[in-house]
């Protein structure tokens, strides 16, 4: 199964006020939200931790939030995909948290990993200060895992680490992390950044049968079960491309497709150009990742 890329996204940010001009320097502004992974994928067991970077300036105070929903447009709370009807695995969401920055100059203590960092002690390495536990998916962390602040000139990184990573029982498809920075006169800018959450998929029991001047290419599509009952269902109604790489070559190029049964099964007859590998890939969706299956000699 193909794992998740530890991609970067980041995504330039405005103020709250509309077509506002550009920020003098060390007007209070967001840069940019960055989200590690950027593309999260969860299997029927474990879970992913992010990692939330806010590039802010003339902030005294900045927090996240993470929601399942798309981004808003136009001042508008996030939600569901339009047209789509929420899976039956909702979480409500979290409240929000701070993380708290450290004067310059603070000492750097030494903590131990994993070791409970005491509210108000600056951490090692980049001086930023743990704030109080988050009881849901943000805010920052006091349990070994550092919240940072990293000063580049007048811009600063806020590193947040949630406290509940993302698993199966959390809504699958687009969320949005909301960031919001303060400055000591109550003034707010607020950035918006999106990511989907997936589920993973499988392709199994993939079959290459030499079929006259072709082959037969069968295999099983399998979702991660949205319900939760068994750890994989089928996987019915998606499009499966067929690929093939001829022998000596590095480049695998698609030749068919096919769609799925209801049992997740699919079956789809090739011309067979020469001697070579075989491979079924599955490009996924935003609620269920690509998947690419092992190859097969034929």
């Amino acid at each position: 199964m193909m794992r998740p890329l530890l991609a970067t996204l980041v995504l330039a940010a405005a103020t709250t006020a509309a077509a506002a001009p550009a920020p003098a320097s060390g007007d209070l502004a967001i840069r940019s939200v960055e989200v590690r992974p950027s593309d999260p994928v969860v299997g029927p067991s474990g879970s992913v931790r992010l990692v939330v970077d806010v590039v802010a300036r003339g902030a005294d105070r900045v927090s996240v939030v993470l929601e399942p929903g798309r981004a808003p447009s136009g001042g508008d709370e996030p939600g569901e995909e339009p047209g789509k009807e929420p899976e039956p695995d909702a979480t409500p969401s979290p409240p929000s948290g701070d993380a708290v920055p450290v004067p310059p100059g603070s000492p750097d203590p030494v903590v131990s990993p994993g070791a409970a960092v005491p509210a108000g002690v600056p951490l090692p390495g980049l001086g930023g200060l743990a704030s109080a536990a988050m009881p849901g998916m943000v805010g920052a962390s006091r349990t070994g895992r550092p919240v940072r602040r990293i000063s580049s000139g007048e811009w600063e990184t806020w590193r947040f680490l949630p406290d509940k990573p993302l698993s199966r029982w959390y809504p699958s498809g687009p969320w949005t992390v909301t960031a919001t920075a303060v400055n000591a006169r109550g003034e707010r800018a607020v950035a918006r950044v999106g990511f989907n959450l997936r589920r993973a998929t499988e392709i199994e029991g993939l079959k290459v049968v030499r079929d006259g001047d072709g082959v037969r290419v069968t295999g099983t599509l399998l979702r991660v079960d949205p319900v939760g009952k068994v750890d994989y269902r089928p996987f019915a109604g998606q499009r499966v491309r067929i690929c093939f790489r001829p022998a000596g070559s590095s480049r695998w190029k698609t030749v068919g497709e096919a769609v799925t049964r209801r049992d997740g099964w699919f079956t789809a007859r090739v011309r067979a150009d020469g001697e070579g590998a075989w491979r079924a890939e599955y490009a996924g969706t935003s609620r269920y990742a690509a998947d690419a299956s092992p190859q097969r000699e034929a």
